[in-house]
């Protein structure tokens, strides 16, 4: 039998316990659902958001970007100047940046798989250091120049229709995927991903997957972070049910895959950094269906 990297990330998506769905007790009330959801992830009844973390994983690709981009963003995380922080802070959130080997990019993904299967399921596993500071709710999300060029990638090997359908710059995704295609099965959700995605969606699948195994619900920020989440729900759609969307952006493509997954977003202000803006902002809401009973 043939030892793939992935083996290890299939068992433990696997082996990812069974939870109750929430139980709604009023019909239509986002805050009560809320609230219903934290319960049944965390089991606090009320439920109480202590320990809310916001990760973000910084990669950069080949040709796409300005050069440096995601260095000079996360140098800004580091001095508190990026809007996120202030954000974070606010509500309380400790905010952690991880580097994924920003100065060493992946290939451009219309040319070259961005990563081998044993360097995307170690960045996976790497993403799942974000749980190391024992959250009970993550909000993970990306630092990369123009994410939603691989995000849409990925959606479109995913969920089929037309590159136009996932993104503003169509020719550069629809070449991605043809390529891909060409060489791997995209039926596979992790072989999409290690083609199609960087090293930051790879991480932001780890860190998802993680959560849902420990049971600690996630808010997902922005497209990438969905994206993420779609590569699991492919897996099995069971695998995001600890999941919420944050908000919903003007990225093209990020509405439509919220619908695909089901999620319907917390708030809808127009956000479109990533960079775990949306996510921290919506912290507010689950804070205060917190208070709901």
């Amino acid at each position: 039998m043939t030892v793939s990297p992935f083996d290890d990330i299939r068992k433990l998506a696997a082996d990812a316990p069974v939870v109750a769905p929430p139980a709604f007790t009023t019909g239509g009330d986002r805050l009560a659902e809320i609230s219903a959801w934290l319960t049944a992830w965390t089991g606090k009844t009320p439920p109480a958001v202590l320990r809310p973390v916001v990760a973000l994983y910084a990669g950069a690709r080949q040709g796409v970007g300005p050069r440096g981009y995601a260095r000079e963003r996360l140098e800004a995380v580091a001095s508190g100047g990026a809007n996120v922080c202030r954000i974070a802070g606010a509500q309380g959130a400790g905010l952690e940046a991880f580097d994924l080997a920003v100065d060493r990019p992946t290939p451009d993904a219309t040319l070259k798989a961005s990563m081998s299967e044993k360097e995307c399921a170690a960045t996976m596993a790497f993403g799942m250091e974000a749980l190391a500071k024992q959250p009970d709710l993550l909000i993970p999300g990306v630092i990369a120049a123009e994410a939603e060029r691989a995000v849409a990638a990925i959606a479109l090997a995913l969920f089929g229709g037309e590159a136009g359908d996932w993104s503003d710059a169509p020719e550069p995704v629809a070449a991605a995927v043809a390529r891909a295609a060409g060489e791997a099965d995209l039926s596979d959700p992790l072989q999409a991903l290690r083609e199609l995605g960087g090293r930051e969606t790879a991480a932001l699948v780890g860190a998802i997957l993680a959560a849902r195994v420990q049971k600690i619900p996630v808010l997902l920020d922005g497209y990438a972070a969905c994206a993420a989440a779609a590569v699991l729900h492919a897996l099995d759609p069971a695998l995001i049910a600890h999941c919420l969307a944050a908000h919903v952006g003007p990225a093209k493509g990020h509405a439509r895959l919220l619908a695909v997954l089901g999620k319907r977003p917390l708030i809808d202000l127009d956000i479109a950094e990533e960079e775990g803006v949306g996510g921290a902002t919506a912290l507010a809401l689950v804070r205060l269906a917190c208070e709901v009973l």
